[in-house]
């Protein structure tokens, strides 16, 4: 990945970030038509660079395993691995086409270390022209088996995640929280974005927070809709940048609102990005939204 400073830059060992994103891989095996980091040519990320970061990290953070698709890195269980042996908790976002596979399912479970696995559901259960859309294939069918091969084998804890697009999959809210009931057993976590104007998007405006927020309201009660939050990068009312929402509408569910890749969003003071092979950590979508700019620029433009 090209080196593109930031304002909010440190080194690993001074490092202020609750939460810290890792590029695992640029490879994927999905082509998003919305997807803020689409070059595929740079090298995977290396076993030894991880564990020093994680020797030389003052404290445990939360990393956040990305991509490309990061369960396609060939060390996946040794970064797992990795992180839990310095005490740091983990989440892999995943577009979930290997959480279909029952080995590679059964495979996280059998190292025993407990994490998040997130994976995204643009188009929820019945929506298979968003999934087109957003995610430029019909890929209802594998996400479906995906989750229920984590329902019978994963013991960790499941994150739900969708983009909501402007004017085009709204319904899905309502169909993650069905999901959410049904899955009980695992799903922790469900996290709605916005479309960040970043990489490859659509025509569409984006939502902000203040809108999402009206997109997702009329689905609770106001108390089941007030501000709660355990065990994610969380800012008390009046604080922080503005660019997310966390409630919890039962004890068993936390439900994020998060403004993507916008420029209240780039001062984040808890979401870091680890850059590759330099030791630095920056803000995380102030990051994205640099390294983006650069990319795209190298391609000619937007995809």
């Amino acid at each position: 990945m090209p080196y593109v400073p930031c304002r909010m830059e440190y080194p690993v060992e001074e490092n202020p970030f609750e939460s810290l994103c890792v590029d695992l891989t640029y490879k994927c095996n999905s082509n998003c038509t919305y997807c803020y980091n689409p070059i595929r040519s740079f090298p995977d990320m290396e076993l030894s660079y991880f564990e020093e970061v994680c020797r030389r990290l003052p404290r445990p953070v939360r990393f956040k395993f990305l991509g490309g698709e990061p369960t396609l890195h060939p060390d996946i269980f040794r970064f797992v691995l990795a992180a839990a042996r310095h005490k740091h908790d983990l989440i892999i976002h995943s577009n979930g086409r290997r959480f279909a596979e029952r080995d590679f399912v059964k495979g996280l479970a059998d190292l025993g270390v407990p994490l998040v696995a997130g994976m995204s559901l643009d188009g929820g259960y019945s929506r298979e022209d968003a999934y087109q859309e957003i995610n430029n294939e019909r890929c209802l069918a594998w996400k479906m088996r995906a989750l229920e091969t984590l329902e019978r084998y994963f013991v960790g804890r499941l994150c739900l995640s969708a983009i909501i697009v402007r004017a085009l999959n709204e319904s899905v809210v309502p169909e993650l929280l069905d999901l959410a009931h049904r899955h009980r057993r695992i799903v922790r976590y469900i996290h709605i974005r916005t479309a960040g104007e970043t990489g490859r998007w659509g025509k569409n405006v984006p939502y902000t927070l203040e809108e999402l927020k009206e997109v997702v309201r009329p689905h609770f009660t106001e108390d089941q809709f007030s501000v709660r939050c355990v065990r994610e990068s969380y800012c008390a009312s009046g604080q922080g940048c503005g660019a997310c929402y966390r409630f919890r509408p039962t004890h068993r569910l936390q439900i994020s609102l998060i403004e993507f890749a916008t420029p209240r969003a780039a001062s984040c003071p808890k979401r870091g990005k680890l850059v590759d092979r330099k030791f630095l950590v920056q803000s995380f979508f102030e990051n994205m939204m640099h390294n983006a700019e650069t990319l795209m620029a190298r391609v000619g433009g937007r995809p």
